[in-house]
């Protein structure tokens, strides 16, 4: 993450050239590939230095390239799921490889979470917060509770309307100070009546959430 990252002498790396990226819920473009260098650039951004504070000479810190091959991987878009072609970089020292994107971040966008409604009270310290949506069957909800370690007893909680159906999740008040946090447990909650085209809303933020793109 440093950046420290170097070609061994020698070593054969394909070209770019162009491609197209297929997304799952849209048609397919063309994009031009990046070379191996400048997309492994582009993945790892601008070095900074951290070796010397950790008093370990340049020469440990660097990654050593010693292969790579043009690949496809699948992700997540603000246009749904897509099928991409990136490098797979073998490393000396690595059993596995680095995988770099080998488009320009400016062609696809990221999926953006939806952002809280402006204007809302403060979150209840004993609320937890409700990450993606996974599944949503006619009767059932499943989604993600952040939440720390300590927090006790986990609820899922859900209040149906005509219009929209709230989720959330909640915790017992928490005794003493707990460090860990940052954890996520799968939620269930059963509805009384089939969602139909009801909104499904986060509890802790007002936003609505949709079935993440690969899930669907």
């Amino acid at each position: 993450m440093a950046g420290y990252v170097a070609f061994a002498p020698g070593v054969k790396l394909g070209s770019g050239g162009t491609t197209r990226i297929d997304f799952t819920d849209g048609p397919s473009v063309s994009v031009n590939v990046l070379d191996p260098r400048p997309a492994l650039t582009e993945a790892i951004g601008d070095t900074y230095d951290n070796c010397g504070h950790l008093a370990v000479p340049v020469s440990k810190c660097v990654l050593t390239i010693t292969g790579g091959a043009l690949k496809t991987v699948d992700v997540d878009t603000s246009a749904g799921r897509a099928t991409v072609p990136a490098w797979s970089f073998t490393a000396k020292g690595l059993s596995r490889p680095i995988v770099a994107l080998a488009v320009s971040a400016a062609v696809l966008k990221p999926l953006v979470d939806p952002a809280p409604l402006p204007g809302l009270a403060k979150l209840d310290p004993n609320l937890l917060t409700v990450g993606r949506l996974t599944r949503a069957d006619d009767n059932t909800l499943t989604f993600n509770l952040h939440h720390g370690k300590c927090d006790p007893d986990l609820r899922a909680h859900v209040v149906e309307l005509e219009d929209m159906v709230i989720i959330g999740g909640s915790h017992s008040p928490l005794q003493g100070g707990c460090v860990d946090v940052g954890l996520s447990t799968t939620a269930t909650v059963t509805l009384t009546a089939p969602l139909g085209d009801r909104a499904i809303i986060r509890a802790d933020t007002g936003a609505r959430l949709t079935l993440h793109p690969h899930l669907k």
